[in-house]
């Protein structure tokens, strides 16, 4: 991957076909449902379905039943939701997502512009 700086095992976008989503402030967003080039769609719900297309690069660790992402679940409604697929920009596909046995206490695995602390995933509920 280009520009990315990765360490460790990895996990193809293709193998998360169907996995669990959640922002790192531990809120369920649905399955991800569909994989483009550099997005993918999540679905949420049974009866009226949601449907939103969200970028690769929000993604942060897998660790086995959940895809986190790197964002909180406000900022991601503000800033990242697509009702359609988005057109490719251009840009290289991203091939991966870093895999971690469970997430890292109170360290994101990519720094935030924010100043507000990081939440330990693993006290929320």
């Amino acid at each position: 991957m280009p520009g990315e700086n990765i360490a460790g095992p990895t996990v193809l976008w293709t193998d998360l076909d169907g996995a669990k989503v959640k922002s790192n402030d531990g809120k369920k967003l649905g399955k991800i449902k569909k994989i483009s080039q550099n997005h993918f769609r999540v679905e949420k719900g049974s009866i009226g379905k949601k449907s939103f297309w969200m970028a690769k690069n929000l993604a942060d660790v897998y660790d086995g039943d959940y895809l986190w992402l790197s964002n909180n679940e406000e900022d991601i409604h503000d800033k990242f939701l697509y009702g359609e697929e988005p057109s490719n920009d251009g840009s290289a596909p991203i091939e991966g997502v870093k895999v971690v046995k469970e997430r890292m206490k109170g360290i994101p695995s990519q720094l935030d512009d924010s100043s507000e602390r990081y939440k330990n995933v693993r006290d929320l509920k």
